[in-house]
């Protein structure tokens, strides 16, 4: 089940995302998660357009239970399958 606490642990295809630069501090993107690769995420915007953005120096603001969790680029540059098996039971 995913909650605020593990949710970097968790599958995060579908869900909504609001992208944030941390040099700038400006918002690059926002949409729903498509893809995800170990270093980017793919992201359907509300204009129809596929965007790829780097997971690196970027916080994303993910959608979950109508609150935004804030989760850290550079702690989820793993490959999918390798980022949800790193949970603690």
């Amino acid at each position: 089940m995913r909650t605020p606490g593990n949710l970097a642990y968790h599958e995060l295809l579908g869900l909504q995302v609001r992208v944030v630069d941390l040099r700038s501090g400006s918002t690059m993107a926002m949409g729903r998660v498509v893809w995800e690769t170990r270093n980017t995420f793919t992201i359907l915007s509300g204009k129809g357009r596929r965007l790829t953005i780097p997971k690196h120096n970027k916080r994303f603001f993910f959608k979950l239970c109508g609150a935004d969790v804030a989760v850290d680029g550079d702690s989820i540059v793993f490959r999918p399958e390798e980022r949800t098996g790193r949970i603690d039971p």
